[in-house]
């Protein structure tokens, strides 16, 4: 009897133990298939992090949207290691994480490829790589390969879980065999079972820790669609916390919509009971909180299946998108005001063209009367500054988005200002039969301003008005000292605006869709650049416009000061000696242009005034011109053919026989960087095309005067 119990205790001691063993494991087993899950949902994070990072980079042009980019690629490795370390005993899983992984390498080329393109000043490749949807499919095909392996690990949750419950059951029937036979062997398996007991709770807390942690909302259903849980993030996002949840169907609680037709769509939760796969229904969806907030969303479903495989619940992963889809949704706006911007600016391009062509067949013809060819003239001087002004208005939207838009600030009297702004904008002011009436102080009023900046901005909106004021209209500019600013206005009895576009009208490239429609056209950049440069200036710009139809009216307001009695006949002086006359002394000039017409039309005006000219039509040809003639003067053009004209100054300044000559840059190219190149080279002067002829005239003067 002894024999029989102590073996009887002996195999219950060892079945106790084989159970309190197989419990362990399989808590065990739970916990790493929970850690591999949370691995699996932070290679995905990271992923997403470095796409959102390089995304607000690419809409902004902000450097800072760049740190969670390469805090992401930073991780990304260490992310992956570790997952590998997780599914290292499935060969398996290895496989799809070498495909994951070959992905994310994809990815990231694509990223760190579009980010070096923007840095490059390469914007519109970049976002034509986005808007592409290259990006997506690799992101899309990440999240399928990631799913996959969740899938895979979820199903093996589900079993490890499913052991786990019959190796509890397996130790509770150990435990009441061994009360039955004695009480000292049960109390030591209670302290076994409690033990265990305490590994499960920590096993289900970490389960719950990993969900909190998790930054995707989290529900999971029963088999048939009622709510189990939601973590901490889908109670945020449907409004519903777990406790008043639990039990419901998840219609109720998961509410989307199609964020284009509101009408309902059918949820992932259903279709993965339904179909028993993974399943991801990410398109145009609406979450409706239990508030009414409408939340973008992208969703996913996964089954759960138990021990026989049998469907036992549905895991919803779902999280706010609003954020892709409004950088979406800029791309695609942004995509559309290029094409509109482009369409726009070939049109205006084209439109000087037309009449510089046909006066010039007319003064081609010998019949044509002297009034008619001064007219043909006129026509092409006024087209041709036209076309001037529009590639200065590019130039100037090229400095603003790269912030080395500058203003050289001095003293000037705002009558030589108005002064200026007029004469520019005179003839199509009077082109159009318009009355231009001025109201300035009777007291001399200065500002510290850019002389030419503060011009443009004046010129710009008189040329505004004359634009979008039909034939016989009237403006009246007025200029009042409001205690320490200046209010200058520009009103008119044009076409108004809607009050809808008071508010885009400063935006750059926009145009209104009264004006859009006029024969005027124009970029829709000068009043954009007019609002920067009143800014720089420490001033501010605003519209008015009581309606459509009924005239316009542009404020802006600047700081000023009175002008003393004593500085205002200084000014005046000043004046009338830079109108003095200086005469100019003949020079020896080399001119060498590859475009034949600019350089002969250039020379023809300068032999005019009585300058001895040479001229060159590359840069083999303007060395052998400066030989021939040693000139004082050579204006020599930069992107010619053999030798450009960086190379043609080195040599000039390199041949110490060539003598002291003056080397002037005539060329299209007007960056910074441009006119330092030129000066490293050994230009004196850079003049850009289309240069004005009293320039020239000017430049050269000076250079006859000094000697």
């Amino acid at each position: 009897m002894l024999l029989a119990t102590s073996v009887v205790l002996l195999l219950c001691g060892v079945v106790s133990y084989m159970a309190v063993r197989a419990s362990a494991a399989a808590s065990s087993a739970v916990a790493d298939a929970e850690d591999t899950l949370l691995s699996v949902e932070r290679v995905l994070s990271v992923a997403r992090d470095a796409e959102t990072g390089q995304r607000g980079f690419l809409l902004t042009g902000d450097s800072r949207y760049l740190e969670p980019y390469y805090a992401a690629i930073a991780s990304l490795a260490e992310r992956v290691a570790a997952l590998r370390s997780h599914l290292s005993g499935d060969p398996a899983a290895a496989r799809q994480l070498d495909e994951l992984q070959r992905l994310i390498k994809t990815k990231t080329d694509e990223l760190t490829g579009t980010i070096n393109q923007y840095q490059r000043g390469d914007h519109s490749a970049a976002l034509a790589v986005v808007a592409g949807g290259e990006g997506k499919r690799i992101m899309d095909a990440i999240r399928a390969q990631i799913a996959q392996i969740q899938t895979a690990e979820t199903a093996a949750l589900a079993a490890r879980l499913s052991g786990e419950a019959g190796a509890r059951l397996w130790t509770a029937v150990s435990i009441v065999t061994v009360w039955a036979l004695a009480l000292a062997l049960v109390l030591t398996l209670v302290r076994v079972v409690q033990r265990d007991n305490a590994r499960i709770r920590l096993s289900e807390e970490r389960l719950a820790t990993t969900l909190r942690s998790i930054g995707d909302a989290v529900i999971a259903t029963d088999a048939a669609g009622r709510v189990r849980m939601l973590n901490t993030v889908a109670e945020e996002l449907t409004g519903w916390p777990t406790a008043q949840a639990s039990g419901m169907p998840l219609e109720q609680v998961f509410r989307i919509v199609n964020e284009d037709t509101r009408a309902t769509v059918e949820s992932p939760v259903d279709k993965a009971r339904r179909e028993g796969r993974v399943v991801g229904l990410a398109n145009h969806t609406l979450l409706i909180g239990r508030d009414g907030t409408e939340t973008p969303i992208e969703d996913s479903a996964a089954p759960i299946r138990d021990a026989q495989g049998a469907i036992d619940g549905v895991v919803l992963v779902f999280r706010d998108a609003s954020l892709e889809r409004s950088v979406q949704q800029a791309l695609r706006d942004a995509d559309r005001k290029k094409d509109e911007f482009i369409a726009v600016l070939a049109h205006e391009l084209r439109n000087p063209l037309a009449p510089i062509l046909q006066a010039s067949q007319m003064l081609q013809n010998p019949a044509a009367t002297a009034q008619q060819q001064r007219w043909g003239q006129q026509v092409i001087d006024r087209q041709a500054k036209t076309m001037g002004r529009l590639l200065d208005d590019l130039l100037d939207v090229s400095r603003i988005t790269r912030g080395t838009l500058e203003i050289r600030k001095q003293r000037v009297a705002l009558a030589a200002l108005v002064e200026g702004a007029v004469e520019t904008t005179r003839s199509t002011i009077d082109a159009r039969d318009h009355t231009l009436e001025l109201r300035l102080p009777e007291e001399p009023v200065e500002l510290d301003a850019d002389p030419v900046r503060m011009t443009q901005v004046i010129a710009n909106l008189l040329m505004n008005a004359a634009k979008y004021t039909d034939p016989g209209g009237r403006i009246v500019l007025t200029a009042l000292r409001d205690g320490p600013e200046l209010m200058l206005s520009v009103a008119d009895n044009g076409i108004g605006l809607k009050s809808q576009a008071l508010n885009t009208l400063f935006d750059m490239f926009v145009q209104v869709e009264e004006a859009r429609h006029r024969h005027e056209g124009g970029l829709g950049i000068g009043l954009a650049l007019a609002r920067r440069l009143v800014e720089l200036h420490g001033g501010s710009i605003e519209v008015r416009s009581p309606g459509v139809g009924q005239g316009s009216e542009f404020i802006v307001r600047l700081p000023c000061r009175v002008q003393s009695q004593q500085s205002h006949s200084s000014a005046v002086a000043a004046g009338v000696a830079a109108r003095h006359t200086v005469p100019v002394a003949p020079l020896r000039v080399v001119i060498a242009d590859d475009n034949r017409d600019a350089a002969e039309s250039l020379a023809m005006l300068l032999q005019m005034d009585g300058h001895q000219v040479s001229v060159a039509h590359d840069g083999a040809g303007a060395l052998t011109a400066i030989d021939a003639m040693r000139p004082q003067v050579a204006v020599l053009d930069i992107g010619m053919p053999d030798l450009n004209g960086y190379q043609v100054a080195q040599r000039i300044r390199s041949d110490h026989a060539s003598g002291p000559i003056v080397l002037v840059a005539l060329t299209g190219w007007g960056q910074a960087q441009d006119l330092a190149r030129a000066k490293q080279a050994g230009f004196n002067h850079h003049l850009i095309k289309p240069a004005e002829p009293e320039a020239v005239r000017s430049l050269l003067a000076s250079i006859g005067a000094a000697g």
